[in-house]
């Protein structure tokens, strides 16, 4: 190993996520960030447990989580049940880093979920999406925690939806109960100007045949798993990888995500009602049914909003 290599590994990989905090929120800001994710997982290893159903016509919510995000996750179910009681059922998918004692505290505040483990993903995936014939799929599950959104959680049969965890219900997600029952394809919509893709959507398209629906968000995804092509998948994520490798994890996912989502005409979910918060200013409004937050919001998230779902 380099010198150049070794001085990353050991002084400013491990340091990484330290100083991405420092920079966005200040010293003060990093502190009042800590101690409130701190109390959060706290309180969440002791949420009253929630009833989910087992009715296996009701929908389904995903999630991926781990070590990282378990509290996150509670607060977020604990949240939709708040708005629809009884009338949801959760699977879990485990990111890699999901150990068995946070698992125990999903499973105590949520009986009823169904956990997918990275061995029973591997399985399912061994049988329905072979890695000799799929080879840049499994690729991308190692390349980032993002494409298990992407191919773990949409691999299964049917209609499947996945929420990020980092993301709170404040109002009944009439929309999204309405999407599962007429199976359409949905997704939450950034209010960003740019869309977070490899490229421009023109040379993406007149270039690659890469169609995509404009600023598409990861937080809500839906649509039906069994108008995949996943050969014609396949296809596109080595073209992604081998023309824009340097744009990183988070714009080849979105862009393979968007192109999905246009191949079924979804829809988007009203910006307005189904929100995502960049800044730790808050526009909040009375009839917002989710408010997901990113970036600078996240300070706000883990030192206010959670405790608004805590009752």
């Amino acid at each position: 190993m380099g010198l150049g290599k070794l001085v990353y590994n050991i002084l400013f990989r491990p340091t990484l996520h330290l100083r991405y905090k420092l920079n966005h929120f200040g010293l003060r800001g990093w502190l009042a960030y800590h101690l409130g994710e701190n109390s959060m997982r706290k309180a969440a290893a002791n949420e009253t447990p929630v009833h989910l159903t087992n009715d296996k016509n009701a929908v389904n919510f995903c999630f991926l989580t781990g070590k990282m995000y378990w509290h996150q996750t509670v607060y977020a179910i604990k949240s939709v049940h708040q708005q629809i009681p009884g009338r949801f059922r959760v699977t879990l998918f485990s990111d890699g880093s999901l150990d068995d004692i946070d698992l125990s505290k999903l499973k105590r505040f949520a009986p009823g979920v169904v956990y997918k483990s990275k061995e029973m993903v591997d399985e399912h995936l061994d049988k329905n999406l072979s890695k000799d014939v799929f080879p840049t799929l499994w690729f991308l599950r190692d390349y980032h925690p993002f494409f298990k959104r992407l191919i773990d959680i949409h691999c299964w049969p049917g209609w499947n939806i996945h929420l990020d965890s980092d993301m709170l219900f404040f109002n009944p997600p009439l929309k999204i109960l309405e999407a599962f029952e007429k199976k359409q394809a949905i997704y939450m919509q950034d209010r960003m100007d740019k869309s977070y893709f490899v490229d421009d959507e023109n040379v993406l398209k007149d270039n690659y045949d890469i169609n995509c629906l404009p600023n598409v968000n990861g937080g809500i995804i839906a649509y039906n798993s069994d108008m995949i092509d996943y050969h014609d998948l396949e296809q596109k994520a080595r073209l992604l990888l081998d023309k824009y490798l340097d744009k990183g994890p988070a714009k080849i996912e979105q862009t393979l995500m968007s192109y999905l989502l246009a191949k079924q005409n979804a829809q988007a979910l009203d910006q307005k009602a189904y929100t995502v918060f960049y800044d730790h200013r808050l526009h909040l409004v009375a009839d917002q049914v989710v408010r997901h937050y990113i970036f600078k919001a996240k300070l706000p998230y883990f030192t206010q909003e959670w405790k608004k779902i805590v009752r």
